[in-house]
């Protein structure tokens, strides 16, 4: 008996969806992420603060190595067999201390460089979060009224192959994505202020 009311559910199914009549859209959501002005704003944020992060390293890098060459030369200096035993403990002394500050400065840029690249990296994630979410409600907002039952992005793919999610679409499918870009950068500031939206910027990636 159950058997029997799967297949015939599975049988009807067909004919529900065949009654329904479903309007379906699709967008390609990589290309809309690209081109909207909001994203590439975020991306050249995070470019400048990126290049601010690899200043402030190469800094510590440039103290990190002149401070090197300082303990090179204290032992060497150290080393001389000219020199009487007090100066010679003197000048070891000195270098010890100037190799535990080296060996700081190292653990320094070290723990510096996680600090920042994990503070990129979650600003990066809460921006991209933020940019699909607003994507998401103009898609919600435009679909309802424009009579759309599902739209599928076409620039999925799956988490563990990589192969896209849609492996085949019929030409008859409404491809929203122009209209989507169009609604995203309605509200673009203008390059001189006024006038038309100033010239997007080539695309850099896809959302994933």
């Amino acid at each position: 008996m159950k058997n029997l009311l799967i297949f015939c559910l599975l049988a009807l199914t067909p004919v529900t969806f065949a009654k329904a009549d479903l309007r379906i859209a699709v967008i390609d959501l990589g290309k809309a992420f690209d081109q909207y002005y909001v994203t590439k704003d975020a991306r050249s944020k995070l470019n400048e603060k990126h290049d601010q992060y690899q200043k402030e390293l190469q800094d510590m890098i440039s103290d990190y190595e002149h401070m090197s060459q300082e303990v090179d030369a204290l032992g060497k200096a150290a080393q001389d067999p000219t020199l009487a035993p007090s100066a010679k403990d003197d000048k070891t002394k000195a270098f010890e201390e100037k190799k535990q500050e080296l060996f700081a400065q190292k653990n320094k840029i070290e723990e510096r460089k996680n600090e920042l690249d994990k503070e990129l990296s979650d600003e990066m994630l809460r921006r991209h979060k933020e940019i699909l979410d607003q994507i998401t409600q103009v898609i919600d907002t435009y679909s309802g009224p424009a009579g759309y039952d599902i739209v599928i992005d076409t620039s999925s793919v799956t988490p563990t192959s990589g192969v896209s999610i849609i492996l085949y679409k019929s030409s008859k499918l409404i491809d929203i994505t122009a209209d989507i870009i169009s609604k995203l950068n309605a509200s673009a500031p203008t390059a001189s202020g006024t006038g038309s939206p100033a010239t997007p910027a080539a695309p850099s990636g896809a959302a994933q």
